[in-house]
């Protein structure tokens, strides 16, 4: 992998170029941690759902593979999403696909909307009674079910609810557990935008050293866990639909630029990539990584005190 100092500036100067094609999203805040579900604002966004919910784990009986469900308001309507580290969707692909709640069939027409690992689609927001009762989202697959468990939707729901309507300037950013704030998969839409904003370059920086990682973690010899690779997922899928109209530039370039595995002596620097792009937002993320050239440079040109 080439180093993300690199990777950053080449983010950075493909700005200008790609950036009239982009799709909005907000930074977003931490508000409330509740039963497993991580609640978040959308920093700026002053429509009446600024918020969403996640819940992501590892299924044990799928050889601890990555899931996240995120549930969001969006007026009439319902945002869900739906993250599995085993699909390999073609982008946008259409999936006509029966959605039941536990045993329930919910008789809505929908189309779902593939995307590599994730699956999303708009709902009426009359589901959200079943989904305040159910425990499991499931889709009927021809060959087989994909289940989805969302313990204590009820709980994350009044979170929901309680960011939603509380006013942005009241809003104070509670604690969340480490690496939480990189479990999100759907961008908050603002209500009908007479020019979608373009992504800063933190957030462009930020994706394209993300596609790096993840193609570490998928063709590397590098040590990872379940739930590391989940939260790198997750982060991406929420990063991915603002910059999903560059997403075949970006990775155009990486390639160009040629991509290869980390050395042995260089291990722990992925490592401590893989840390800091799970813990920090992509703002924070892309801030670190500026500083630590600098960081070495100057510990290089420090005389040595050790006599």
């Amino acid at each position: 992998m080439r180093p993300l100092s690199i990777l950053a500036a080449l983010a950075a100067g493909m700005l200008p170029v790609l950036g009239s094609h982009a799709a909005s999203a907000g930074e977003r805040q931490p508000f409330e941690v509740v039963k497993g579900w991580e609640v978040e604002r959308t920093v700026g966004d002053t429509s009446a759902n600024p918020c969403l919910m996640t819940h992501a784990y590892e299924d044990e009986d799928d050889n601890n593979a990555a899931n996240a469900v995120v549930f969001a308001l969006r007026g009439s309507s319902a945002a869900l999403v739906l993250v599995y580290q085993g699909w390999r969707f073609d982008k946008e692909e259409p999936i006509k696909v029966p959605l039941f709640l536990d045993k329930k069939p919910i008789k809505v027409k929908t189309t779902w909307i593939g995307d590599g690992k994730t699956l999303r689609t708009q709902l009426p927001d009359s589901v959200v009674p079943d989904l305040l009762a159910a425990k499991t989202v499931i889709l009927r697959f021809e060959d087989s079910d994909a289940d989805f468990r969302i313990p204590n939707f009820a709980a994350g729901y009044e979170a929901l609810r309680r960011c939603d309507a509380t006013p942005a300037a009241a809003t104070a950013p509670q604690p969340s557990q480490p690496g939480a704030a990189a479990l999100q998969a759907v961008p908050a839409q603002p209500t009908a935008p007479a020019q979608p904003p373009t992504p800063s370059q933190q957030r462009i920086a930020a994706y394209v050293v993300g596609l790096s990682v993840q193609r570490v973690l998928k063709e590397c010899d590098v040590t990872s866990t379940g739930k590391q690779r989940a939260a790198v997922d997750a982060r991406m899928a929420a990063l991915q639909p603002e910059l999903a109209p560059l997403e075949a530039q970006l990775r155009s370039e990486l390639k160009r630029n040629g991509e290869t595995c980390p050395p042995t002596d260089k291990q722990a620097d992925f490592q401590e990539i893989l840390r800091k792009m799970i813990e920090l937002s992509p703002e924070d993320f892309v801030a670190a990584l500026e500083k630590q050239p600098a960081a070495e440079n100057a510990a290089k040109a420090a005389p040595d005190s050790k006599l």
